[in-house]
């Protein structure tokens, strides 16, 4: 079994190991300006939900169910429809069959969750810019943005605790990594065909 200790702990290594790719994307997202104009955001939250849809087994997978308990109350896929709801706009499809099921093994798994979840984190800062320049709320727009609240950084801490805490051989240390970063590479291929 692998041990962490505070000064390298295991989620500071994933997110080390997950920076390159990470920053890329926090970069060219915000390049896109998406609360620029209605459309850029509809643009936006295509993307958003393109990638939740593609994850949603993960809020369904056993093991992960098994360690963390409230996994099935963190969905934002219907808040993503709510506001598609609010502007009248079809819910977008994608073709792509997702790569994620409840046979992917637990450590994978919960790389992919790590990325899902901590996007969670950034969307506090782009709910405070979607309300000033295009005057969305948590009421009517923005409830994707607006999440669920206080409740937000404690949900990640208790994460970011587990991923810590979990006892993984090296295999499962490497499947971690790898899955986050399957993730991120997971998004930018939806990324690609938004704003093809």
């Amino acid at each position: 079994m692998t041990s962490t200790t505070a000064e390298h702990s295991r989620a500071q290594k994933l997110k080390a190991c997950t920076a390159d790719v990470h920053d890329n994307i926090d970069k060219s997202i915000m390049v896109k300006d998406p609360f620029l104009s209605m459309e850029n955001y509809i643009q936006f939250l295509t993307l958003q939900y393109y990638f939740l849809n593609d994850v949603a087994a993960l809020y369904e997978h056993s093991e992960l169910n098994m360690i963390i308990e409230d996994l099935s109350t963190r969905r934002r896929l219907s808040m993503l429809e709510q506001d598609f709801c609010d502007f009248e706009h079809p819910i977008p499809h994608s073709s792509l069959t997702p790569l994620i099921n409840n046979n992917t093994d637990l450590a994978t798994a919960l790389g992919w969750l790590y990325v899902v979840e901590g996007s969670k984190v950034g969307a506090a800062m782009l709910g405070k810019q979607v309300q000033a320049r295009l005057q969305l709320t948590k009421e009517y727009g923005a409830h994707y943005l607006a999440g669920p609240g206080a409740g937000r950084g404690s949900a990640w801490r208790h994460l970011v605790q587990l991923i810590d805490d979990i006892e993984l051989n090296d295999e499962q240390e490497h499947a971690l990594i790898d899955g986050a970063r399957q993730a991120f590479t997971r998004f930018q291929l939806f990324q690609a065909q938004v704003y093809s």
